[in-house]
């Protein structure tokens, strides 16, 4: 399967837009030619064959929020014969010219002053002022009781304006799916960017690695985004009859279990607790387990709680979702007056210090100022220097052409980084990447990616925070025993886990000692990630400590 290359149109082109769209066009005809009805297809092609006004006029259409839209409205430079540009549209029916409308969809396009119009039209028997308010007018427009569509000229013939529907939004927001792999992100995030002033790792896109194999797998991924649409306006109940039945692709399974956890957030909301806690208890979703048991702490006997909950401690190794469960099963077992014994907790190193209060600074920076001395120096880290070196390092990993991952080549990360499976359908490659960290080698591969990868777009690498005498400095004094238990914390739950780490490195390249520091200021205290990265650390052996810092005043 060869698809065809996706290259930058420059911001100087009037039409750069257009020609960005053009090109996710012919490159999901390509990537994606068997999962095509013949419809589709024909009218994708025949949107390419249309002029480039009428082009360039549809793509601004489907990047404006909505469907309905006055004509009136529409001034875009590039495009001076608008009238043409709509006909052409008309003509392929990409627009419907003279849609049925509610009233109040005319009353969402109409002005002020053009309710004033209408009011005075659609209810003669009463007196409208030219300085009514409008939702006053829209208020007595829309108390008429029957509210049907119908085209613009029957509800009012001699309205001052004229309106178009897109007629082809489906068929785009299809497109939009399988190019992206979501519908959160809109075309405006790739068809207006300069494409050639970023830098994208190039991933292989091959047949196998096609996120959607089948016509139903885009099907079923529509239809789970159409009921997460719904979740605030519909009955749960409804929404999860009309769930699709399980299809044979991990990846959306995972997005069906993760609606399946919504609708039981939603229907905690709407008070239909025994509907939650079965929605929970049929999603594989990894939140789903504690919110099910916070559902029988408030319903079932403590005793049944303590047995759940310990059974999930046996089975989860989540740090999150063990401290939660925890706690269930700790005020559990208080209300079942049993006696468990206490938790484990590692004894975290505190320092104290007093010092100036300053001005312009962070208190992160008063820390490091105190602490600086001869050889030893401080890097403001936080959770940039660990997340970078783990990208240099398991690289080949993050970009592993794995199916489901890489929608499209312009991608900063997989799409799956988040979710439970991704090491494990990238076992090898992490693999490889921590025998290269026992094997001595990873300073020069490390600092060799560094070099390479420059710039290129990593969701786990911010450039400007990784200067090159940062990484020679950590990687001389960090051990890779070290860098390895940070690592296999790391792919714990990489959602989580990329933040909470200790604020600043202290090092002294000289002794080879290095500390990590988590500052709190006066008033601040420990979160539960950062706690339980500190605990993470200090089991294995890393000198982490908590600054706690008092102002002389």
């Amino acid at each position: 399967m060869t698809t065809p290359p996706i290259t930058p149109a420059s911001l100087d082109d009037p039409f750069y837009y257009l020609h960005n769209m053009q090109q996710v066009v012919r490159f999901c005809l390509a990537r994606y030619r068997d999962l095509w009805l013949a419809d589709e297809r024909e009218q994708l092609h025949g949107w390419l064959a249309l002029s480039e006004p009428a082009q360039g006029l549809l793509v601004r259409l489907i990047m404006r929020k909505g469907g309905l839209f006055r004509p009136d409205k529409l001034l875009y430079a590039e495009i001076p014969d608008l009238e043409q540009a709509l006909a052409e549209l008309s003509d392929a029916g990409f627009v419907e010219p003279a849609p049925s409308l509610t009233l109040s969809e005319i009353c969402a396009l109409a002005r002020r002053e053009e309710c004033v119009q209408l009011a005075r039209h659609r209810l003669p028997e009463q007196a409208f002022t030219a300085s009514a308010r409008k939702r006053d007018l829209e208020s007595a427009l829309l108390s008429e009781p029957e509210q049907h569509s119908q085209p613009l000229a029957d509800w009012w013939p001699n309205a001052p304006f004229t309106v178009i529907r897109l007629a082809c939004n489906e068929l785009f927001d299809r497109l939009r799916l399988m190019f992206f792999g979501n519908l959160h992100q809109d075309w405006s995030e790739f068809v207006l960017t300069e494409l050639g002033l970023q830098q994208f790792e190039p991933v292989p896109l091959s047949a196998a690695s096609r996120p959607f194999q089948h016509r139903a797998d885009v099907d079923c991924t529509l239809a789970l985004y159409r009921l997460g649409e719904q979740m605030e306006t519909e009955p749960v109940a409804g929404l999860y009859h009309a769930l699709p039945s399980a299809v044979n692709c991990e990846w959306i399974e995972y997005r069906r279990h993760k609606l399946l956890f919504q609708l039981g957030r939603q229907a905690e909301r709407q008070g239909d607790t025994a509907l939650a806690l079965e929605l929970y208890q049929q999603s594989r979703h990894r939140d789903a387990r504690v919110r099910a048991l916070r559902l029988r702490e408030k319903n079932d006997a403590p005793e049944v709680v303590v047995n759940l909950a310990q059974r999930a401690l046996a089975e989860i190794a989540q740090p999150e979702a063990r401290l939660n469960l925890t706690r269930i099963l700790q005020r559990s077992a208080r209300k079942a007056g049993l006696t468990l014994p206490a938790a484990p907790t590692a004894p975290v190193p505190v320092s104290r210090i007093t010092l100036p209060r300053p001005t312009e600074v962070r208190v992160e920076a008063a820390v490091m100022v105190h602490f600086a001395h001869g050889q030893t120096r401080l890097f403001h880290v936080e959770n940039r220097l660990f997340n970078g070196l783990f990208a240099l390092l398991f690289w080949p990993a993050l970009f592993a052409p794995v199916r489901g991952a890489f929608f499209n080549p312009f991608q900063a990360g997989p799409a799956d980084l988040y979710r439970p499976g991704f090491a494990e359908a990238r076992c090898e490659q992490i693999e490889a990447g921590f025998a290269t960290l026992a094997g001595g080698d990873y300073r020069r591969l490390i600092l060799e990616r560094h070099r390479q990868k420059q710039g290129i777009r990593c969701d786990f690498v911010h450039w400007p925070s990784l200067p090159v005498e940062l990484v020679e400095q950590a990687l001389a004094v960090i051990p890779p025993a070290h860098l390895a238990a940070v690592f296999r914390h790391l792919l714990l739950d990489l959602r989580h886990h990329r933040r909470g780490m200790p604020d600043l490195l202290e090092l002294n390249t000289q002794t080879g000692h290095y500390r990590l520091i988590e500052v709190k200021g006066p008033g601040d205290r420990l979160q539960d990630h950062q706690q339980l990265w500190i605990e993470a650390m200090g089991e294995h052996g890393l000198p982490v400590s908590v600054c706690e810092v008092r102002w002389q005043d």
